[in-house]
């Protein structure tokens, strides 16, 4: 099995935080056939997400946004691609967000 992981730190808040994480959801969706369920807390939020060969979480807080995805031996040959993707939509979300430029 192959990990991905991903971390990124933010000044946003929780209530900002959930509508950029409603956003990776739905792009999520659309790029990578993620389903995705989201679990809202009072201090964090937990988008669960799945399809064929992935199955993870990311931990939305006022703070951060972590993600935590397992790949199976299928999928385990797309870890680069798959990681890149997450990582490139996360960043992308966030540079926006917080008002700089999206990095290519």
């Amino acid at each position: 099995m192959a990990d991905i992981k991903i971390e990124r730190a933010h000044a946003l808040g929780l209530e900002k935080a959930r509508l950029l994480a409603q956003e990776w959801m739905d792009d999520a969706a659309k790029k990578l056939g993620l389903t995705c369920k989201l679990k809202p807390g009072e201090t964090q939020d937990v988008i669960k997400f799945e399809r064929m060969g992935v199955t993870g979480k990311m931990t939305v807080s006022p703070d951060a946004f972590k993600l935590e995805a397992r790949l199976g031996m299928m999928m385990a040959a797309f870890k680069p691609m798959v990681e890149a993707e997450i990582d490139k939509n996360l960043s992308h979300i966030l540079a926006r967000a917080e008002g700089g430029a999206p990095s290519a």
